[in-house]
């Protein structure tokens, strides 16, 4: 071999240099409707040429998350780049599920991981699951926290503050405790939604988030979007002793927050399904979040999202029964095969459905589920329905197309 060949070379080989360093494993935590997936998909589309691999993970047996993050992103499970972890979280259930994931994207060399936890995830779980791992090493853990969420909830900060020494003082625990938990291993604390709330708010918000964790980096971020150099280019992850010891161990209310899903293929009324939205919901419902569609809008699959007192539709596709009864420039080929995709689908709706999941306490989550059957259009509706009638809707006429 020449004095000059180094091919062959170990220490210089960078594949096999690679695969000898542990694969970064960056973790975004967050409670309920913080902002996650929109992050997370931000962060993919921008910094595609990474590489990276990623983990979701939803509380919800109906995965969402998983199949937002799959839309329009080089992951996937056939490019073993994308592991969805549904109906549990991996502080709990699906911990041993996540241990496995991590071996697996490590076996394939993957360098670095993106793991998005669900809101009820306690995160001391997580990061001792990073710990035994071998061949991986927590990079970062970036906590995202609802800036909208706390101006309202908790008076711009001093209300969670409150709440926290209140627990303390009666030696209790709420979801306010597994937020903080959140928010104290957090080596990144990104302050998500901050166009939603007044600009001289923030500064109490940030001063509230520094009072919880003095040592963590804070970054502002609105629409997903924030300089991913102040997370990516972070520098190693420094774990905090006091953020493990049992004193904030997992608690009993991220297991009291658990999840339902609504399936039915008749379409929502629009205006019962606001008004019901707007008017009866419960302080215990976190989170609700799917796919829908209404009465008043027969070609649009729509994305809802609601965390807290806040709520969305976007415009996520359009139905194939209505492209294929109203499409006049469909050619013969792409008729028969839209037939062929249809063919076992339901006799009136075609594939149009509804298929969204309710988060929270049981109670609350179970009596506004009860009172979402009336939401749906009855029999003499689906009549109006079919002969063209038209429904009220409340909803913005021009819905956003999800990226």
């Amino acid at each position: 071999m020449s004095a000059f060949d180094v091919s062959n070379s170990p220490a210089t080989d960078p594949v096999k240099a690679a695969a000898t360093r542990p694969m970064k494993v960056t973790v975004l935590t967050g409670f309920l409707g913080a902002g996650k997936t929109t992050f997370l998909k931000r962060l993919l589309h921008e910094q595609a040429d990474r590489g990276f691999g990623v983990i979701v993970n939803d509380l919800s047996e109906l995965e969402v998350d998983g199949e937002l993050v799959r839309l329009g992103h080089a992951v996937g499970e056939e490019a073993g780049t994308l592991v969805s972890l549904t109906d549990g979280s991996i502080s709990g259930s699906r911990r041993g599920d996540f241990s496995a994931a991590l071996r697996q994207l490590a076996a394939r060399g993957i360098g670095h991981v993106l793991v998005e936890t669900s809101g009820g995830t306690h995160p001391a779980a997580v990061l001792a699951e990073l710990r035994d791992c071998p061949g991986t090493t927590l990079h970062a853990v970036a906590t995202l926290v609802d800036a909208r969420a706390l101006y309202h909830d908790y008076e711009g900060g001093p209300g969670l503050v409150r709440l926290l020494a209140a627990n303390e003082e009666a030696g209790t625990r709420s979801i306010e405790n597994l937020l903080a938990d959140q928010l104290q291993v957090a080596s990144v604390i990104v302050v998500t939604k901050i166009d939603l709330v007044p600009e001289d708010a923030l500064p109490l918000l940030l001063r509230t988030l520094q009072m919880i964790h003095p040592g963590a980096t804070l970054a502002a971020c609105a629409y997903g979007r924030m300089d991913a150099s102040m997370l990516l280019d972070a520098p190693p992850y420094a774990e905090r002793e006091s953020a493990l010891t049992p004193a904030t161990a997992p608690g009993d209310e991220d297991r009291l927050i658990s999840a339902i899903v609504i399936r039915d293929a008749r379409p929502l009324h629009p205006q019962r399904f606001y008004d019901l939205y707007r008017e009866q919901l419960p302080v215990g419902l976190y989170r609700s979040k799917g796919f829908l569609w209404f009465a008043s809008r027969s070609d649009q699959c729509l994305l809802w999202n609601q965390a807290g007192g806040a709520m969305g539709l976007e415009l996520l596709s359009y139905w194939r029964a209505y492209i294929l009864a109203n499409d006049t420039r469909l050619l013969p080929e792409e008729r028969e095969h839209l037939g062929t995709l249809l063919r076992d689908t339901h006799p009136v709706f075609g594939d149009r459905a509804c298929e969204f999941t309710l988060i929270g306490l049981p109670r609350d989550r179970d009596r506004f589920a009860a009172s979402l059957q009336d939401c749906f259009c009855t029999e003499a509706e689906i009549a109006h329905w079919q002969a063209g009638g038209d429904f009220p809707d409340p909803w913005p006429k021009r819905l956003k197309l999800l990226e």
